[in-house]
């Protein structure tokens, strides 16, 4: 939006480490506590006082949360209202076990209460995933833009796996129980009695103090893991950087149905580097792996055959077709400004 030179940007929301600076945007943090603090009930006030400050064209919403009070802004204000539809909220309460058990049901029907009764006053959606589309059935005007990533200029010829003795595996992204980091750990320390040079890096966002607790004890087990996590989202260019460096990249995902339709940004990211990918099993990512091939699909789950899975990856040729347009960004960025335009 921002290389369109159309729009004056703000973007409003929680505070990171360091708010960026960019030219032609302004960034307004709106809450910087722990994410369960009783304040961040205070948060719709604060956002529909910076709406009436800055009296926008359009806003983009990117959170269930605070849809009732963009309703509300846009009655008095008059603008244009996108739905950024990054997850199935209400799928994500019930399967990925990231809220309380007791409270689940209550979560789950409070979400779609927001966003049913919202919907009339929503001017356009915009979806993270295709299977979105048959999960929310009746959206208006919705338009899919993936997460997808840009490809460099130049792509790598086929290769083989360069370090089998010694690899260095990359898992990185959102740190949950739902995303497998658990089976990943143990996965790994189980490939050591094969692989006893191989390294693990884990590196992301771990918004459960819990889970964070209990894989600092997992990885206390053995030097060879590095646990790199933070309570707050980390720099886009720290995970890059990790990404570049990594050997193998490791995408563990729970066969959730939450999860299992979807299609990981980590996976499009891991290709468009042209790094060799070994994920869950999944119909859906192992035709994406296959095209090129970028990896394997297997069960993080099954460790009595680990030494005849690491040969038959290790004598993997990787890539032997680039990526192309089916994982660029660039194809996705024209439908953004395309849907822009029209509203």
């Amino acid at each position: 939006m921002r290389e369109t030179n159309k729009y004056d940007l703000n973007i409003i929301g929680f505070s990171s480490k360091k708010t960026p600076k960019i030219k032609n945007i302004r960034f307004i943090e709106i809450f910087s506590k722990s994410r369960y603090h009783p304040a961040r009930f205070l948060v719709p006030i604060t956002f529909l006082f910076h709406l009436f400050s800055i009296n926008p064209r359009l806003v983009i919403l990117t959170t269930f949360e605070l849809l009732p009070v963009a309703v509300l802004g846009k009655w008095f204000l008059g603008y244009k209202l996108v739905y950024d539809v990054q997850e199935n909220y209400r799928k994500n309460i019930r399967h990925n076990a990231t809220l309380p058990a007791t409270i689940r049901p209550i979560a789950s029907v409070l979400v779609r209460l927001i966003e049913s009764s919202g919907r009339p006053f929503i001017d356009a959606h915009l979806l993270a995933e295709q299977c979105y589309q048959k999960e929310m059935p009746g959206l208006r005007n919705a338009t899919v833009i993936e997460n997808k990533a840009e490809l460099p200029q130049k792509f790598l010829p086929a290769f083989r796996l360069t370090n089998p003795s010694s690899p260095r595996f990359l898992l990185t992204g959102t740190i949950a129980e739902a995303y497998g980091v658990s089976e990943a750990i143990i996965w790994f320390l189980e490939l050591l009695k094969t692989v006893p040079l191989a390294q693990l890096h884990i590196l992301g966002h771990c918004p459960m103090k819990s889970l964070a607790k209990e894989l600092q004890k997992q990885v206390d087990i053995d030097p060879r893991i590095n646990l790199q996590i933070s309570s707050i989202p980390l720099p886009k260019h720290q995970i890059e950087d990790a990404l570049r460096t990594a050997d193998v990249l490791l995408l563990p995902y729970r066969p959730l149905p939450s999860i299992v339709d979807k299609i990981p940004t980590k996976l499009y990211e891991g290709i468009a580097l042209q790094k060799p990918i070994l994920i869950s099993k999944n119909p859906l990512w192992g035709s994406i792996l296959n095209r090129y091939p970028a990896g394997l699909e297997i069960n993080f789950n099954e460790l009595q055959d680990l030494a005849n899975i690491w040969q038959r990856f290790s004598s993997l040729q990787f890539y032997q077709r680039p990526p192309g347009t089916e994982i660029d960004w660039q194809i996705e960025k024209i439908q953004l400004l395309t849907m822009l335009d029209k509203l």
